[in-house]
């Protein structure tokens, strides 16, 4: 079923969904700086104290950066602030909120959901590591397991996929600061919630997987949504979104509602025994 929108199409670009197609030598210099001595061959140590990644946030055993690429993903930056190696569980989805430089501190650039309100700022953007690029005792893939070990007060890098989550909004980029939060903090959607770790196993077609996202976290009608257009100089502007992508974005859509219901009926599926620090230390 879920097949058939599975492909290599190319990302769509446009006033709303933009790549990035250009960054200064000073930005380029800045995003080599924060990932020198980063470790980005992730590995497994089965000695190693596990840890859900919120839980690793809230004791301050773990420290998280999100550096957005653009609408469609970026990486996350995971640095172990303890003096033992931690093993960290990584959720089936993540948001990313943009966080506004105010007087005073700084704040949420609004929130399509318990995060909701805020006027400017970026689109806060929604998704995933796929299971957090899991990983086996050997080392090699595992197909998402969604977890890893980091050592001792290092850092690993751990790529991102996601949509955009407020239409209309700037569009996401490595300048930009992003605050990680759990998805249900952003949002109470059962839908959106499946259908964001539906894209963070990256096997969904951008135009498709933002279609659907759009309808569900801004209710943006399908009807609307066929409307949208990039805009062209001296050219005809056209769609954003095809006609077999809107219908393959109504696909999906129902496949997330269908899933929102199952786990509604078995709420035990959604409920994991979260494992907790207790044996190590923070470094200070």
């Amino acid at each position: 079923m879920m097949t058939s929108w599975f492909g290599t199409r190319p990302a769509a670009h446009g006033s709303l969904v933009l790549a990035v197609t250009l960054v200064g030598c000073l930005c380029a210099t800045s995003e080599a700086a924060k990932t020198k001595g980063v470790i980005k061959k992730l590995t497994y140590d089965p000695a190693a104290e596990r840890v859900d990644l919120f839980d690793g946030i809230e004791s301050e055993a773990l420290d998280v950066k999100m550096i957005a690429k653009d609408s469609l993903g970026g990486h996350l930056l995971i640095e172990n602030k303890t003096d033992q190696p931690l093993t960290v569980d990584m959720p089936e989805s993540i948001v990313g909120v943009h966080v506004l430089a105010q007087i005073g501190g700084g704040g949420f650039g609004g929130g399509g959901g318990g995060l909701g309100g805020g006027g400017g700022g970026g689109q806060s953007t929604g998704g995933g590591t796929g299971g957090g690029g899991g990983i086996d005792s050997s080392g090699g893939g595992s197909g998402g397991q969604g977890f890893f070990s980091i050592p001792a007060e290092k850092k690993v890098m751990v790529p991102y996929k996601s949509v955009c989550l407020e239409h209309g909004k700037a569009e996401p980029r490595p300048s930009m600061t992003y605050k990680v939060v759990r998805t249900e903090v952003f949002t109470q959607d059962p839908a959106l919630q499946e259908l964001l770790k539906l894209v963070a196993t990256g096997r969904i077609p951008s135009t498709v997987a933002q279609a659907a996202a759009w309808h569900l976290s801004d209710e943006i009608s399908w009807e609307e949504l066929s409307k949208l257009e990039y805009e062209r100089i001296g050219v005809p502007n056209t769609p954003q979104f095809s006609y077999q992508e809107l219908l393959a974005a109504k696909s999906l859509v129902s496949t997330a509602k269908g899933l929102a219901q199952q786990r509604e009926a078995n709420p035990e599926v959604d409920a994991p025994i979260r494992p907790r620090i207790s044996r190590v230390n923070s470094v200070r």
